[in-house]
């Protein structure tokens, strides 16, 4: 039925399978065992487990095989064994492989997890182990289960000995199987394919990492799923299909997939395509910025996916750089797999085809646009790195092909600092653990993709909170570190309060440990530094106790906003956040005022440190979409948000951590989708003094300008000259926040630039500045009376990376200008 005349071993699953072949090899521990540089993990995990050192063999991309050379040089006189992977349906030529492991004397090893076709093949004659699976979405799946051709009988009764000594998987565990396998066959229909994915988009949960949950290729404890017996049933439908092998089935497949390489635009290569066989067991491209072309598909309704294997690339060992795979890196950085098979229709197919021919035609996938909708770039390609390996390689790329590389968190630019034509793109969000928290010393470690709400919801078990963080949670570490963005705690504003230290990946590849103490150029520098000095990767931030606040609300003129400040806030040692909203009724326009601040109390209540969500975002949205388009509107959201704010002797009691993630984010409150226009927000730093005759002057303006304002936030920023862009280096500010309604049109981008400028000079006048984050175009004079730091940072920048490596729209327009106009200087 399954290799007549060989020996074969039934196991739970391939890596079952393994882990009992090397137990009953017994290799020294610190042999080395060469293994195609894709796998699983849990192979690798396997072979380090039975002591062993993994070496990837690099692979070809045509033929999806290392090449004899590549293994001759990979081989040493610690090398035991060979295993070779036939990946996606192709078969590597095994005849030169075995020979060469033959004259060497070392075990050779075929996984064929993905290469089964039938009886035709079993792995070849010569080979000592071939390993193959039937898996969920195998060519034909048993639901689990290995076979293992042994060519030494005594090795395989060495082999079976060990499984004795494993426990039984049960009937109803393989019940459950099944259900979860009938569950994920539902998906794959392409009506409950789109609801499923729309609904994911709704929930905010990542597609990609729910896939690879339901298929159970997330990190578990590998060792504890693979060492089982298979159960009877298993087993009883392993023979079944054996014995029932649809050959005529594969045939189709390999016409289908045949059929589709053909079709594919000139420019879409896909692995394998030079494979002498290839039996198309799923069909994987090789795209640039593939995440985001599986987007557009997906938005077209196919079932494109990045996680459609769990496949990852070998680390080489510690010290062994030299053997670093680099092609197999390249094409696992770019495998987007596709829905070609039979069961698709024809025209289906087709249509999969031209719908990836027009997206990389019009680059589509490729295209960045700020929050605005005035900034647009074409970059180069658009990479999620997952690891630091991920992102040492893309910068490795980059500065092989002289590629500058711009920094992406969640997207929210809305100023100069937009994207470059050409760049290589980072988005960072996939790059987002939490490394360590140190309770007791009230300090948390995490990667610079990972978001506040993130860290909220890791820290406050342990009743920590963040000590300064952004108000709104939704964005990244990096991303809130480039900009030094700032909250609404009044002794700690300024993201800098609570950095304790970095490291940073700069252009030239080395990586740096940065604080206060080391490299405090650095620290100064790359904080409010836009992503412009290196790549954050990971963040030593400092934490605080998850206390509890009383929170209350007043009505006052604005004129009394600067007397508040000074008796409520700085001068009482409760108030620990602030936060005002100006009217932006007609009838009390930037007069009348809610003030909201939250001071420490004792008082508690059950359940106040459980962590609240989002709440009444339709109502919230509804009234600030009124406030677009209606004057009548936005008096009717400044008469409900006095009502839900209440008075002063309405008193609500909230968490720290609840007080710094708002019931409803303003930045989603900014999500609208028009072709006719678009929110956007401005920001002014203006000293506590210089504040009333500024906002007199900004009202006049306003006014003037019939501009549709859509709200005003006003924050407390004590002064902080840690960062070489520091917004309030001197003097306590006030932090002006506008948020507005601009038409998308030429006249439209142009009233609105107009009055941008008025605001900018304005503030100039009173001695403020102008939040970078949200910069427009300005003039260099302009820039440097705000921020007399800027030439400095530039020449820093440019010692740090004086190829440009790291740069932005920002950066091209103002950076590259000083330092050619100061280099000219110097001749």
């Amino acid at each position: 039925m399954f290799a007549p005349g060989y020996p074969v071993l039934s196991a739970f699953t391939v890596r079952t399978g393994f882990d009992l072949l090397l137990g009953a090899l017994e290799f020294p521990a610190g042999s080395e065992i060469l293994m195609t540089a894709l796998t699983i993990p849990e192979m690798v995990n396997i072979a380090k487990h039975h002591g062993l050192v993994p070496i990837p063999l690099d692979i070809e991309s045509g033929t999806m095989g290392p090449e004899i050379s590549t293994i001759e040089l990979a081989i040493t006189e610690r090398t035991r064994a060979i295993v070779v992977a036939h990946l996606f349906g192709t078969r590597v030529p095994m005849g030169p492989v075995i020979e060469l492991a033959k004259k060497r004397g070392l075990v050779m090893i075929e996984d064929c997890a993905q290469a089964f076709t039938g009886p035709d093949y079993t792995g070849h004659p010569e080979t000592n182990v071939a390993m193959f699976s039937f898996g969920s979405i195998k060519t034909m799946t048993a639901l689990g289960g290995a076979l293992l051709r042994v060519k030494d009988a005594d090795l395989l009764r060495k082999m079976r000995t060990i499984q004795r000594t494993l426990p039984m998987q049960t009937r109803k565990e393989f019940a459950g199987v099944v259900l979860t396998h009938a569950i994920l066959k539902l998906f794959t229909l392409p009506l409950m394919f789109g609801l499923f994915y729309r609904g994911c988009q709704i929930l905010g949960a990542d597609f990609e990492s729910v896939i690879a949950k339901m298929r159970g290729l997330d990190e578990k404890d590998w060792l504890k799923e693979i060492q089982w017996q298979c159960s009877y049933p298993m087993l009883a439908l392993l023979a079944y299909r054996l014995r029932r092998f649809d050959a005529a089935r594969l045939k189709q497949r390999i016409s289908a997939g045949e059929e589709f390489a053909k079709s594919l635009p000139r420019e879409v290569s896909y692995p394998g395509n030079r494979a002498e066989f290839h039996s198309f067991w799923i069909f994987p491209i090789l795209a640039e910025a593939r995440e985001r072309l599986m987007d557009e598909l997906h938005r077209r309704g196919f079932d494109g996916t990045a996680a459609g294997s769990a496949l990852a690339v070998i680390e080489p060992p510690v010290g062994s750089e030299n053997r670093e795979p680099v092609k197999t890196r390249e094409i696992y950085r770019q495998l987007l797999y596709l829905p070609v098979d039979p069961k698709v229709p024809p025209r289906e197919r087709q249509r999969l085809s031209n719908a990836i021919g027009e997206i990389l035609k019009e680059s589509s996938h490729l295209r960045l646009t700020d929050a605005r909708r005035v900034y647009s770039a074409v970059a180069r390609t658009i990479e999620v790195p997952r690891s630091v390996a991920d992102i040492r390689s893309a910068l490795q790329r980059a500065r092989r092909d002289g590629v500058p590389i711009c920094m992406m968190g969640t997207g929210h630019n809305l100023g100069g600092h937009a994207f470059v034509n050409g760049a290589m793109v980072l988005d960072m969000r996939q790059f987002n653990r939490v490394l360590s928290i140190e309770a007791e010393q009230k300090r948390i470690t995490v990667e610079s993709g990972i978001t506040w709400d993130k860290i909220q919801e890791a820290v406050s078990p342990a009743r920590l909170a963040l000590k300064s963080m952004q108000s709104d949670n939704i964005f990244t570490v990096g991303g809130s570190l480039a900009a030094n963005a700032h909250g609404r705690d009044t002794r700690f504003p300024a993201l800098v309060d609570s950095v304790l230290g970095f490291r940073i990946l700069l252009a030239d590849g080395s990586v740096k440990s940065v604080s206060r103490m080391e490299n405090p150029d650095l620290f100064r520098n790359a904080i409010g530094g836009y992503g412009l000095f290196g790549i954050i990767l990971d963040v030593d931030l400092e934490l605080v106790e998850d206390c509890v606040y009383e929170q209350s609300s007043a009505v006052i003129p604005l004129s009394g906003l600067v007397e508040y400040l000074e008796i409520d806030v700085r001068a009482n040692p409760l108030t620990e956040l602030f936060l005002a909203r100006p009217s932006i009724s007609r009838a009390s326009f930037l007069n009348d005022t809610i003030v909201t601040v939250w001071r420490r109390t004792e008082r508690t209540r059950k359940g106040i440190f459980q962590l609240d969500h989002e709440r009444n975002v339709a109502r919230d949205g509804f009234l600030f979409g009124l406030s677009r388009k209606y004057e009548w509107g936005k008096t009717l959201r400044w008469h409900a948000e006095k009502f839900i704010a209440g008075g002063a002797s309405r008193k609500t009691m909230v968490s720290r951590n609840n007080a710094m993630r708002p019931p409803v984010s303003s930045v989603k409150m900014l999500e609208h989708n028009s072709r006719e226009d678009a929110d956007v927000i401005q920001e002014f730093f203006i000293p506590i003094p210089q504040f009333m005759t500024f906002t007199d002057g900004m009202r006049r303006i306003l006014l003037e300008d019939g501009t549709n304002l859509l709200g005003v936030t006003l924050r407390y920023v004590k002064a902080n000259n840690e960062t070489a862009l520091s917004y309030a280096p001197k003097e306590d500010a006030i932090a002006v926040i506008l948020y507005f309604n601009e038409v998308c049109s030429m006249e439209g981008r142009a009233k609105g630039d107009e009055l941008i400028k008025r605001l900018n000079h304005l503030t100039l006048e009173n001695e403020g500045t102008s939040y970078l984050t949200y910069l427009r175009d300005v003039d260099k004079d302009s820039l440097r009376q705000a921020y007399r730091g800027i030439d400095a940072f530039f020449q820093k920048k440019n010692a740090v990376d004086p190829e440009g490596r790291f740069t932005s729209r920002f950066f091209e327009m103002h950076g590259k200008r000083e330092l050619a106009r100061a280099a000219a200087s110097r001749r």
